[in-house]
């Protein structure tokens, strides 16, 4: 019983294991095989656009130097006078870029675009002929083009590329075979990204004449009144805007001999009332001013735009404009400016005895000038009591000083007022006062940080016989406010 119990044991524990679940058998993983990244090629990075209506062509830095290259050397004259000598320089010609968008032609126009939105206007006589002036590099005279000037795109400055931050990329340059030459500051646009060829503009030539000849033409003008040379701008009454140049800027090119820099306009002609100016229309209508109302007065513009169109009509090429113009001054289709010459000489200054040093300004002295009868100085802000100071009171309170300053554009000029230091005592300033605000009649605001003008010992609350003005030697152009009414501190 016992065996039979024992077989029955491994019976069961045979037929148990039978029923277990076969192990399957192993299942291979299907075999992947690697992909690769996919590998982007790099967006090509354009240099320059070139639009003509509505085709637009791109060019990046490898198209341009694939076009046939040309080199020569090229230097600028700054508004200034300052020189900067020929280098060599490496690019492509203007007009085979433009065969891109057609070529251009006598009807075209061609406007070259740096990346602030500066621009100038370029004839295709300038672009395919190289009608530019040219200036002596060894002390700026006009002289006569030695050979053929060729404007460029420059992409290479002696044989390195050109630098990116202070010239761009590319850039405008006339290049020509001789090193004793320079052209215009501002036909040589830096950071240049954009050609546009564009219907013509017509071209003009206004007689110059004075102690000597200066006749402009448009492109010539055009540059005198860029952003960086010697804008004006003012806005009639019924708002368009007149962009154009100061006239007595181009008194100094035919006052004398010197026609750019500091030296350019003649202040002692000026000064002795010595000549009138005609401003001379197609029709012969002419109006006269006289030196002395014209001098460094930045109100009385010659416009060649309204509105950033060339003038048109009965006005067009040039038009007398500003806030000191009756409407009969105001004469447009000017065709001559005529300077002419009294009877009077120019005093010549009064020269210091032999080992005598020359007399320095002195404080209190009787102003060289006489503020306007109406003028009013507020000083506010942070003061310990508001103050409003006539003319009156300027004169005979304050210590006056008739000197010389240097101005940022116009160079040496006169200058009657008070010294800066003076001013600030009056005004009896609160401790945390840091900024002084110069606000003008019209509005205009400038600031200036108080610890500036408290470190400027040559800095002035000035006047002319027409308005309160600042004199800030040593500081930016913003910082010279004109028909000043309050200076506020903040």
């Amino acid at each position: 019983m016992k065996k039979f119990l024992f077989v029955l044991l491994i019976g069961g524990l045979i037929l148990s294991a039978g029923c277990q679940p076969t192990p399957a058998a192993p299942v291979a993983e299907p075999v992947v095989e690697p992909t690769l990244a996919p590998t982007l090629e790099p967006i090509p990075v354009t240099v320059l656009e070139v639009e003509h209506g509505d085709e637009i062509v791109y060019f990046t830095m490898d198209q341009l130097k694939a076009l046939p290259a040309v080199e020569g050397l090229a230097g600028i004259m700054s508004s200034t006078g300052k020189i900067t000598p020929p280098a060599l320089y490496k690019g492509v010609l203007v007009s085979t870029i433009l065969e891109a968008v057609g070529g251009i032609t006598p009807e075209n126009s061609i406007e070259i675009i740096a990346t602030d939105g500066y621009s100038i206007t370029f004839s295709p006589s300038q672009v395919l002929d190289g009608k530019y002036m040219t200036y002596d590099v060894a002390n700026g005279d006009e002289m006569d083009t030695v050979g053929q000037l060729q404007t460029i795109i420059a992409y290479e400055k002696e044989g390195q590329p050109l630098n990116a931050e202070s010239e761009g990329e590319i850039r405008l340059a006339m290049i020509g075979e001789s090193n004793l030459q320079v052209v215009d500051g501002h036909w040589a646009i830096k950071y240049v990204n954009k050609i546009r060829l564009k219907e013509a503009i017509e071209d003009w030539v206004v007689d110059f004449v004075g102690a000597i000849d200066a006749p402009m033409d448009r492109a010539t003008f055009e540059s005198g009144a860029a952003p960086d040379c010697h804008p004006a701008t003012w806005t009639d009454a019924d708002g368009h805007e007149y962009l154009g140049i100061p006239l007595y800027y181009l008194v100094g090119r035919m006052d004398d001999e010197i026609k750019h820099g500091p030296r350019s306009y003649r202040d002692d002609l000026a000064k002795s009332n010595a000549y009138t100016v005609d401003l001379i229309a197609k029709d012969g209508y002419t109006v006269t001013l006289d030196a002395f109302t014209t001098m460094r007065n930045d109100d009385i513009i010659v416009a060649y735009l309204i509105d950033g169109q060339p003038l048109e009509g009965d006005d067009f090429p040039l038009k007398l404009v500003g806030p000191e113009l009756t409407k009969k001054q105001m004469v447009g289709g000017i065709t001559k400016v005529q300077m002419n010459f009294g009877a009077v000489e120019a005093e010549p200054e009064p020269e210091a005895a032999e080992g005598e040093a020359p007399a320095e300004p002195v404080a209190g002295e009787t102003p060289a000038v006489m503020p306007p009868t109406e003028a009013v100085l507020k000083l506010t802000g942070l003061v310990d009591a508001e103050k409003s100071i006539d003319a009156k009171a300027l004169v005979e309170t304050f210590p006056v000083v008739n000197t010389k300053v240097e101005h940022p554009k116009n160079g040496e000029i006169e200058a009657t007022g008070i010294p800066f230091s003076e001013i600030l005592k009056a005004a009896a300033l609160k401790a945390e006062a840091s900024t002084v605000v110069f606000v003008a009649k019209d509005g205009y605001r400038s600031e200036v940080p108080l610890a500036d003008i408290q470190a400027c010992t040559d800095c002035m609350v000035g006047w002319t016989d027409e308005m309160l003005l600042t004199y800030m030697p040593g500081f930016q152009g913003n910082a010279w406010a004109k028909d000043l009414d309050t200076i506020e501190f903040k």
